[in-house]
């Protein structure tokens, strides 16, 4: 049987071209079709030797043909970290020996790993000469459930391609979703690239574009191809879609600026009802949705008035008091010092706080601040727009 590399395109969402190929290990079924020889890694029946030997010759035809290619691109090359255990540290590198038998540029090619098994410290040695040599490092599969972030702060990767199925499952929210947004904050703070594979839709893509990938790659462009296509085939078709994203995000943005504005001219009139530490919540107009509960601190952060809870129902809403928060002191939240730097500085009415989880209703909300004329603060909690 032959075994031999497919690639498939990378494309770099800034440039709207294609910034490089992941190598993918390819036979031919007995129809003659072309499939995917990934079951084999995981098969405990197939011995590991033959696998290797596979492996590396997949990899020498891909560094091979892409030593004769003009594009300017780069080669994503699999590794699994079990073959890395076996590398001596004073042993020649086979894919460090096989580019430079073929030619290619060390700086051209990322070593992209699947994170799971193998050692950080035998993972770290061998990577270090993969940095000496000039390739760049990834890894694969990032936030499924054998990550560690230890590995990720160890081996300081280019590029983190998300996990799969986090990434679809974080298409429909929840814990899933911010877990991704946490990993995507991760690669800006870290200066790794976000790679978002297995993008097979129109919302795939643009979902990629909120976590702030700069690289996606999926069958919705292209599956694996035998061959190198024109780099800036995905141009118009990454065009449009910017464009529709542009413009999706403004009409997001308007209706949460209309939303926000509704929320604190509420805010307001609920300043107006303040009694001493108490709210006068008998005369205030309906409460707009969204709006969740205020109380009252000190400048030094500690809570004295009880939380005034929103209740919203069938038949409308209705205020609740709840004393448990009372003493409470929210000095090293944000939001507080927020508040506080926004009254130094004399120039902002109201700050609104991060997203965050709220511990009582699950929803994302937001705080917002408001000095009171004698120096208390009086907050609000309201949910996120389009919770």
């Amino acid at each position: 049987m032959q075994y031999f590399p497919c690639y498939q395109p990378i494309i770099d969402i800034n440039k709207m071209s294609i910034a490089g190929y992941e190598a993918l290990a390819r036979t031919r079924a007995k129809n003659g079709r072309v499939v995917s020889i990934g079951a084999m890694f995981s098969d405990p029946n197939f011995k590991r030797r033959d696998l290797l030997a596979i492996d590396r010759s997949v990899r020498e035809q891909a560094l091979a043909y892409f030593a004769q290619q003009q594009h300017d691109v780069f080669l994503s090359l699999n590794l699994s970290p079990e073959w890395m255990d076996h590398v001596a540290d004073h042993s020649p590198v086979p894919t460090i020996v096989m580019a430079e038998k073929c030619g290619v540029d060390p700086r051209r090619v990322v070593i992209e790993f699947v994170e799971g098994a193998g050692e950080n410290s035998n993972m770290q040695k061998l990577l270090l000469r993969y940095r000496k040599a000039g390739m760049r490092i990834a890894i694969d599969d990032f936030g499924a459930g054998h990550s560690h972030l230890d590995r990720l702060i160890a081996l300081e990767p280019d590029i983190i391609k998300l996990d799969m199925g986090l990434f679809k499952n974080a298409m429909s929210g929840g814990v899933s979703e911010e877990v991704v947004q946490s990993i995507a904050n991760l690669a800006r703070r870290t200066g790794s690239k976000l790679l978002c594979e297995g993008v097979e839709t129109e919302q795939e893509f643009y979902f990629a574009l909120e976590c702030g990938a700069r690289y996606v790659q999926g069958y919705f462009f292209w599956p694996a191809l035998p061959e190198f296509i024109d780099p800036n085939s995905p141009k118009e078709l990454v065009s449009r879609l910017l464009d529709s994203f542009v413009a999706r995000n403004i009409s997001r943005e308007k209706q949460l600026m209309l939303y926000m504005d509704k929320m604190e001219k509420y805010f307001s009139d609920v300043q107006a009802a303040i009694k001493d530490n108490s709210l006068d919540f008998t005369n205030l107009p309906a409460a707009p949705a969204g709006f969740i509960r205020v109380f009252i601190c000190r400048e030094n952060g500690e809570q004295i008035s009880p939380n005034y809870e929103l209740l919203h129902g069938d038949t409308g809403c209705s205020w609740f008091v709840d004393n448990d928060n009372c003493g409470s002191n929210w000095s090293m939240r944000p939001y507080f010092y927020q508040t506080l730097a926004a009254k130094q500085l004399r120039k902002i009415k109201h700050i609104a706080s991060q997203p965050y989880r709220d511990v009582r209703g699950g929803g994302l909300c937001q705080t917002i601040g408001q000095l009171l004329p004698d120096g208390r603060i009086l907050f609000a909690d309201i949910a996120c727009f389009g919770e």
